[in-house]
């Protein structure tokens, strides 16, 4: 009797947990579906369209373990994860930013030891960014496949998100270089942006196809196509963004300017971002990406306003240093600071 009673207690046991398995199952199965549709529905649309680039990019570090943990137990989370990494990548992106802005303005004191900590933790920076935008670039494969060198079936909603994948993965190539390769971001993504960017039109797209296209030109020697300017081809995608209210083709022109290392050139076109601005004619759902574009072009001014001054630009965005500041002005500005 005894041994009946056993047998009938260890089953119910064995039933119970199985019942209260199966619910749990199903429970996280159904708010890890939830919890993605609402990214896409909701929390992705509210990002871009916030301008405040500091709270994005915070909730983009904080949001992708929770988000991409559903993945266990329900569909893999690509589209959400990825917007969350893309704003995780720009806080690195941020950091590495301010480190050399640090690292100028010790170069300019003499400081040797201080610049080269600054630039050390601006180089940690961009290989966390490559990182994070590598990530990005991870769910982007897997949501779209693998580049096969034939353009996939794209509806609107998608083919924002295949824009956005590939402006990411050129990010990740970018700063896994400024990083000296520590974010072991896949080498053959040039080829594939380059290739992918052909089945969006520049037209519809503020000129984000070609300006990623011109950027992949000036990376990599020697594969610019004959009759081609990349920096024509950029003012030609910038063109469209300005008309189009969206200005992320300003970021990537700035880019490669900085990557020149031409201050003439950058002065131009900051004062003309600057310009586009003052008109507030960009679109609000994609505030985030114009917030973007705005610290790209607010860092290559205050990096030059360092150079020659010694201090970050003014709020307003567009001036640039007009011949040598009195030094008297300067202690007198510094007064009971």
């Amino acid at each position: 009797m005894r041994n009946q009673n056993s047998k009938i207690v260890l089953f119910l046991f064995v039933t119970v947990v199985t019942i209260n398995s199966v619910s749990c199952s199903f429970v996280y199965n159904v708010t890890g579906r939830t919890i993605s549709s609402y990214a896409e529905d909701h929390l992705i649309p509210y990002m871009l369209e916030s301008k405040d680039l500091d709270s994005i990019c915070s909730a983009g570090v904080s949001l992708v373990p929770l988000i991409a943990s559903f993945e266990r137990v329900s569909k893999r989370p690509d589209l959400p994860v990825l917007v969350a990494m893309l704003g995780a990548g720009m806080c690195a992106e941020k950091n590495a930013q301010e480190a050399e802005l640090h690292y100028l303005a010790a170069i300019r004191k003499g400081k040797g030891d201080e610049a080269t900590d600054y630039q050390a933790i601006e180089i940690r920076n961009h290989g966390l960014a490559a990182k994070r935008y590598g990530e990005a670039y991870q769910r982007f494969n897997s949501y779209f496949g693998e580049w096969n060198g034939n353009c996939p079936s794209l509806s609107k909603d998608d083919q924002f998100y295949y824009l956005i994948g590939l402006s990411a993965s050129l990010l990740a190539i970018l700063h896994d270089r400024a990083a000296q390769g520590v974010g072991n971001v896949p080498t053959d993504i040039p080829s594939i942006v380059s290739n992918a960017s052909k089945c969006l039109n520049p037209e519809e797209w503020w000129g984000v196809p070609i300006a990623l296209e011109a950027i992949i030109w000036l990376s990599i020697p020697g594969v610019t196509p004959a009759g081609k300017d990349p920096f024509q081809q950029l003012d030609r995608a910038v063109a469209l963004g300005d008309k189009a209210g969206v200005s992320l083709s300003r970021a990537f022109q700035i880019q490669a300017l900085a990557g020149r290392g031409n201050s003439e050139a950058i002065k131009k076109a900051v004062k003309e971002h600057a310009k586009i601005l003052d008109k507030s004619q960009s679109k609000k759902e994609y505030q985030l990406l114009e917030s973007y574009a705005e610290q790209l072009s607010r860092h290559e001014s205050d990096k030059i306003w360092i150079k020659e001054k010694g201090h970050r630009g003014p709020l307003l965005l567009g001036s640039f240093p007009q011949g040598k500041r009195d030094l008297k002005e300067d202690d007198d500005l510094l007064k009971g600071l």
